[in-house]
């Protein structure tokens, strides 16, 4: 559902290396709809989704990849159509949305998983590995950096991550739901927000600073869309030691012990990442099997109410 620049670069070829058939697409812009037609000439293609869930009896998941404001409708669509559904993020930024997919995911014993595959690129799984090892004793500071030029660009004219009733806000709706969801894989599921300033205060925020803390650690995000360069950087310290990714570079410090690995690519390179969703695609596929199914949907209800408290000041309606 959906056929635009994340479709087309990391969905199809990450697809295509795990042999799952792409039998239909749904797209409402007919330019999109002839690229999907040239480039996936032997799946159906759909002006709109309700038209996909009627004709196509035998699909067993539908991907939601339209921009945010469409989320919620387009999950509960295929909910109710029987299908498992996985969801680009931000799955929704609405409570009552939200309410109603977890709702109807327990009704119908369906899959709902919000895209997490920041937590499967190999530098950040390794470091992910490393803070729950216990290498690094209790994990007291967490602190992750995203740094862009501008947003990521659209297969379409315009720029609907800066068209607020389109993307629900600015770089914390959109880099901060992976940011969040890495920072509570590393602090625990106790994480919760302390602050935040997002500016500019009117309209869509560019950049964004996060305070949060968990027991007895704390956690900061930065991101920015009007930095000077693109870059990825994160820093995790423990009462015996510390890991901190810089990009491609993952250095290790516990004790005298100084251990450096290096990457064969930068975080910052790309936005698609089909490798990335590769890796992810077993844990989608546990939940549809019912295995821990409803985990992902907890860590993204906890990336909703972070997001929703830290606009929540601002006065702002959120999609």
């Amino acid at each position: 559902m959906g056929f635009g620049a994340i479709a087309e670069n990391a969905y199809l070829p990450a697809l295509d290396a795990l042999g799952v058939s792409i039998e239909a697409i749904a797209e409402i812009s007919a330019p999109r709809r002839e690229a999907a037609q040239r480039l996936r000439p032997q799946s159906r293609v759909y002006s709109d989704h309700a038209t996909l869930l009627s004709s196509e009896t035998d699909i067993d998941a539908v991907i939601v990849t339209t921009p945010p404001s469409t989320h919620a409708p387009a999950v509960l669509a295929g909910l109710r159509a029987g299908r498992h559904v996985l969801c680009e993020k931000p799955l929704t930024l609405d409570l009552r949305a939200a309410d109603q997919i977890s709702a109807e995911a327990e009704e119908r014993k369906r899959c709902v998983f919000s895209v997490n595959n920041w937590r499967h690129a190999p530098a950040l799984s390794r470091l992910i590995e490393l803070s729950a090892s216990g290498r690094l004793g209790r994990i007291r500071h967490a602190q992750l950096r995203v740094l862009r030029t501008r947003p990521s660009v659209s297969a379409l004219p315009g720029d609907w991550r800066k068209d607020p009733a389109i993307s629900g806000g600015g770089i914390f709706v959109d880099h901060g739901w992976h940011s969040l969801y890495l920072m509570r894989q590393i602090l625990g599921p106790q994480t919760r927000l302390e602050s935040a300033i997002l500016l500019p205060q009117a309209r869509i925020e560019e950049t964004a600073s996060v305070l949060l803390s968990a027991e007895v650690a704390v956690g900061f995000i930065y991101l920015s869309w009007k930095a000077c360069e693109r870059s990825n950087s994160v820093l995790v310290i423990g009462e015996s030691g510390s890991v901190e990714l810089s990009d491609d570079l993952l250095t290790t410090r516990i004790g005298k012990t100084h251990e450096t690995v290096r990457f064969p690519e930068k975080l910052s390179a790309g936005s698609a990442h089909p490798e990335w969703l590769i890796a992810m695609w077993p844990q989608f596929e546990s939940e549809c099997a019912g295995v821990r199914r409803g985990e992902n949907l907890s860590e993204a209800r906890f990336c909703l109410d972070v997001i929703r408290a830290a606009y929540s000041p601002r006065g702002v309606a959120l999609v």
